[in-house]
């Protein structure tokens, strides 16, 4: 027979008062009964309306992700959880579980059987505060917890799951709980819910909306980009600091991006990230090469991003980001970086050389300064080939130096000309569609030179880019061609 110091107390006192014996019975009776009630029967309600309860989280948000740990907030709503108020105590950690299956990857496992499922624990988490429950069996759930990484292996599993999928899974288990209703506190109890969430769906919808060429290093150059990222989940994930492969072509890696201290909430998020253009291989330079070609010419180029295994220092995180791969289109620049050609008379040159000597406005659209090196070029008119441009200005000590967003005009280059009909014929058209060759007042520029006839230019141009050395496959049409000193 059960023993209570409060039943030895009842019976010491019923004892000394003239009760019949039946009477005794009855009453011990039922006093064992409402223990026995207290002990069985309100664990097991109190279970009941736990299993029929709904949990439903709106929105997580996962941030400071340490080595072996991360900070998470849930926000959320418990329904149908009985007609009477409650509150629920956790008294130790609530376990995060997923299902046991081979996406997890090969290794010892901590493996607990609840409900018919097999669940690996991949993390515990510590200090979720009570739930208290309403007579409608309703509660608003506002947590922040700290997360402890049970199983790396099995938790990067699960990131992984996260970042690539439309919608992914989270169980929670919790065995030590306490269930308080009417200042009446019920143990013997836990939880298990499984919650849905929506997944990031590998961050697919990635825009460049601006690029800016900022500094170069004798390693890399240097570019401020601003990024729109849509992020389609209920998650605000915050991943540290992440570095991403940028690829040209879909093959050759030209380079890097870096994203500082990442988070992106659900939504539209606009960021700064930090490009630098490095190809390491022949091949990757020469896409390279055609990139920048693309970028200096107004010309929109298709590149991608990529996660690598070194894009985090997290180990849990690395296969989720690693997984991550988007083609988007990097902006180009849209200014012109030739302003206007002018020819020098020289009759020496001319009559010995056949050259004609020029000189070029340039302008730098860039907010690094840039140095040329050294130029070549063919230039065109109406399609015919009217002159060529050979100048090694390094080997002559006159680089031209052109600081961020100015226009520097060179010293005298000599342009061999094409003497042929067809040059002489299209050079003549020209000038006559400018409205210069029928007598007409020809009109200065603001510099006082004479603007003749328009050209195309394509050249291969050899310059430091802040310090780095690089070579820049330059088109432009319609560059402007008159008469100066």
């Amino acid at each position: 027979m059960c023993s209570h110091p409060l039943l030895d107390r009842l019976m010491t006192h019923l004892r000394s008062l003239s009760v019949p014996r039946l009477l005794l019975t009855i009453l011990l009776s039922h006093l064992l009964i409402t223990r026995l009630l207290l002990r069985r029967l309100l664990p097991f309600i109190a279970q009941r309306l736990i299993n029929r309860s709904v949990l439903t989280i709106t929105n997580a948000t996962i941030t400071d992700p340490q080595k072996d740990r991360l900070v998470m907030c849930m926000k959320g709503r418990v329904e149908n959880a009985g007609p009477l108020p409650a509150k629920i105590e956790f008294l130790g950690p609530v376990k995060l579980c997923v299902d046991d299956d081979r996406s997890l990857g090969a290794g010892k496992r901590r493996v607990v059987v609840e409900g018919g499922r097999r669940l690996v624990i991949i993390g515990e988490a510590d200090g979720m505060p009570a739930i208290s429950t309403s007579t409608s069996g309703s509660a608003d759930i506002d947590a922040k917890v700290t997360v402890r990484i049970l199983d790396t292996q099995a938790f990067a599993a699960f990131a992984k799951t996260m970042m690539e999928s439309t919608k992914f899974s989270l169980t929670l288990l919790a065995t030590d709980i306490k269930v308080v209703s009417f200042n009446l506190p019920i143990y013997s109890t836990k939880l298990l819910k499984t919650v849905t969430l929506k997944g990031l769906q590998n961050l697919n919808q990635i825009q460049i909306l601006k690029a800016v060429t900022t500094g170069g290093t004798p390693t890399h150059i240097t570019l401020s980009t601003t990024c729109e990222i849509y992020n389609l989940s209920d998650i605000t994930l915050s991943v540290g600091t992440v570095t991403l492969a940028l690829y040209h072509e879909d093959i050759y890696q030209v380079g890097t991006v870096e994203m500082n201290n990442l988070t992106l909430q659900p939504g539209t998020n606009r960021i700064t990230a930090t490009a630098a253009y490095s190809p390491q291989t022949t091949p990757a330079t020469q896409s390279g090469r055609k990139l920048l070609a693309s970028y200096v010419t107004n010309t929109p180029a298709t590149v991608t991003i990529r996660g690598t295994q070194t894009s985090t220092p997290i180990s849990y995180l690395r296969p989720a980001l690693q997984s991550l791969s988007v083609t988007t289109i990097l902006p180009p620049e849209s200014r012109k970086m030739i302003e206007k050609t002018q020819l020098v008379i020289d009759p020496f040159r001319l009559t010995t050389r056949l050259q004609s000597a020029t000189k070029l406005v340039l302008f730098n659209p860039m907010l690094a300064p840039v140095t040329i090196l050294w130029m070549k070029g063919t230039v065109t008119c109406r399609g015919e080939v009217v002159g060529n441009l050979d100048e090694d200005l390094q080997s002559r000590n006159e680089m031209v130096v052109l600081a961020p967003e100015t226009s520097v005009q060179t010293g005298i280059m000599g342009m061999r000309l094409r003497i042929a009909p067809g040059a002489l014929g299209a050079i003549l058209t020209a000038a006559i569609a400018e409205g210069r060759g029928d007598g007409q007042t020809q009109t200065p520029n603001q510099d006082g030179g004479i603007k003749l006839f328009e050209v195309d230019v394509e050249s291969t141009i050899g310059c430091r880019v802040g310090q780095y050395e690089v070579v820049i496959d330059y088109r432009q049409e319609g560059v402007p061609v008159g008469l100066g000193g």
